[in-house]
Order: structure tokens, then sequence, then C-alpha cells
């Protein structure tokens, strides 16, 4: 019940107030519990608050029937989502990180809204301050994240899938072999090895992050596919130990104890944490100190700073060479299917068109 009017209120309307102090009226909205001033008019006070009171006093129970289905706000959904729905697709640890970006950036923008009340312009505006690439991965989050919400009955339609996608323009440039060869001058002894693996064997930065001295049996190398391991069979890789691959194996091996073929000694004590062995090194540190290394080399005085070509390109150009010694790139890649490959191949300077020879026997399936 509640508390009774003082002498000087009672016969106003309801929420209006007046101060002997200040011999004025105030009228409170209890809805945002938030004071506003009225004035000195009496009459002008009694009429305002009554056409408000008609306007904001509706009935409490049809109030707390409306909210009670506005209390949901994205970020709660997210963290249910992350908690119920994130760890039956047994991603990997880079994947769920990525994730983990995304669904922080969303939750910062648009946390605090209702989720049923989000509307495609501010889905909109939020991708709109992203680059084409960080937009469609941030896009794609949303979309999953909607997805099951309307599959839960939480939203009649997936707003965000309305959304368009934007148009992902390459702006890295490839590497010459003569910016290779720069680089690696510039380079610690750690990342020269790393950047000859990628040459060698083709494979992505985790991949040859993850090799192992004890990965080596019977002439292999054996190696399953961070990216795709649980994906297809092309990435399980066995390598052969060519001389090429020996010789880059043998310079790795120093005075440093560690599993890892790329590896270092830390600097510090805290560069342990997180790690399987305190000499392994992470994707982020390799990045870093690749550019590092590019930028101090100066071999791409022609290139803006996100035309750079990074580590990553390396791929492509090792794929390239393969390519034009009659090798089977794609295999070596371990991809899924050509186009992965041809991906890669994209943009060189010396690019050519793939010649295919269907020649396959299929005699045993049209012979009587």
């Amino acid at each position: 019940m509640s508390r009774p009017r003082k002498k000087a209120n009672r016969d106003l309307p309801l929420n209006l107030y007046y101060s002997k102090d200040t011999k004025s009226y105030r009228y409170k909205d209890t809805i945002k519990n938030k004071w506003h001033k009225f004035g000195h008019d009496r009459q002008k006070a009694i009429k305002s608050a009554q056409i408000l009171n008609a306007k904001l006093m509706v009935s409490r129970d049809l109030i707390e029937a409306v909210m009670a289905e506005h209390t949901l706000t994205l970020r709660q959904f997210i963290d249910d989502y992350r908690e119920k729905v994130l760890p039956e697709k047994k991603l990997k640890a880079a994947t769920l990180d990525l994730y983990k970006i995304r669904h922080r950036q969303i939750g910062n923008a648009l946390g605090d809204k209702p989720l049923n009340m989000i509307t495609l312009k501010q889905i909109s505006d939020f991708l709109d301050g992203f680059s084409p690439r960080a937009s469609n991965q941030t896009r794609a989050s949303l979309i999953d994240l909607f997805n099951h919400a309307v599959a839960r009955g939480l939203l009649e339609s997936n707003v965000a899938a309305k959304t368009m996608k934007r148009s992902e323009d390459k702006q890295r440039k490839r590497h010459t072999k003569e910016g290779i060869k720069a680089i690696r001058e510039h380079a610690p002894q750690w990342l020269k090895n790393a950047i000859d693996l990628a040459l060698v064997i083709s494979q992505r930065r985790c991949d040859l992050l993850n090799l192992r001295f004890d990965g080596i049996k019977d002439g292999y190398m054996y190696l399953i596919q961070q990216k795709t391991g649980d994906q297809t069979d092309s990435a399980w890789l066995k390598l052969e130990i060519t001389p090429a691959f020996q010789k880059v194996i043998d310079q790795c091996r120093d005075d440093v104890d560690s599993p890892f073929l790329i590896h270092r000694k830390p600097d510090r004590k805290r560069e342990y944490a997180n790690k399987e062995h305190p000499t392994q090194i992470t994707g982020h540190y390799l990045s870093t100190e690749f550019k590092k290394a590019r930028d101090a080399a100066r071999c791409y005085p022609q290139y803006g700073a996100k035309e750079m070509p990074g580590l990553h390109e390396i791929r492509g150009t090792s794929l390239k060479m393969y390519q034009m010694a009659g090798k089977d790139a794609q295999k070596i890649a371990g991809h899924a299917s050509p186009d992965m490959t041809l991906n890669y191949l994209k943009g060189h300077e010396f690019a050519e068109w793939v010649e295919v020879s269907p020649d396959l026997d299929i005699s045993e399936f049209t012979d009587d």
C-alpha cells in the first residue's frame, strides 16, 4: 500500500507535488524515476499532470506483461549461447578466440538492447564501422546468434540476415623473391627457419608452429592441419622428408631444448603463460616479428600499409612455385578443392591458366 500524501499534495493529481520552500510544482515520472519542474502556475501544473498520468499510468499488470517480453537482452542471450551452443560446435582454439572477439564487440555495441527490439538499422550502422572483411565476419556471427534465437522462439525472424554482405577486395600484394630474400636477411634465425618451412611445405602459420620433432617417423612428418583436420581427409598430411625438407629441419636444431621446430628462448618468465612449452612461439608473435623484419628490409617501398604482404602470403608464393615445377599444389596445400588452391595462386605476376587433362579410364563402368 502506498504512503499517504502530505496535506499540501492531497488535492493534487497523482505524481504532482508542491514545495512550500520554492512555492513551485514538480512532477515525478515513475517509469524513469525522474523529476520535472512544472513552475509556479497551479492550474497549468495540474492540467499537465493529468495529461501525463493519462498517457503514462497504464495498468501495472499490462506493463509487466509487456516488459516480460523485453527483459532478455542480447548480451544475456550471447552468454547463454556461449555456455550451451559453442561447446557443441567443437571448434578449434583459434576459432573460439575469434568468436570471443566478435561476441565482445557485438555485446559492447548492442548488448544492453532487448533481443527482440534490435532493428535492422541498428545492426547496419554497427557493421558499417568495420572493414569489409571484419564486417562480414561480425555479420556471420550475428546471423548465427539470431538463427538460434529464432529456433528457440525468441524472435520471429533473423533481422541480421537482411543486412548486405560487403565486397572484400584483397588489398595485400604478393611477395617477390627479392623481397623474401631481403626479409630473411633482417630476421633472427628462428624466423628464417619459419620462412624456409613455409616455402618448403606450404602450410599455414598455425600448422608451421605446431610442427614437432617427435612428429617425424620413418622418413615422414605427420601433420593434421589445425583449421580443417576434422573436416576433410586431405588435411591429414604425411610429408616425406626430402633433402630440401631435411635441410630446414636441421636448421631448426640448436642448443635450445624444445619439442617444436620453430622455437626461441623466451626473454621473460611471464612469456610462459598459456603455452604448451616455454619455447613455443605464438601466431601473433610470429606475425609481429615478421612485420618488423619486413619493415627493416624496406623491400616494398611502392606498397601502401594495407598492401604489405605478411607471412601468410609466403604460402601463395610456395604454391605457385610448386605449380610451376609441375607439382600438385592442391595436394601439397592439403586443400579439399582446386578452388581453394586457386585462391592462393591468384594475383601473382606470372599467373597462368591451369590446364587439366581428364584421362581417367572408366571402362570398368561402361563395358558390358
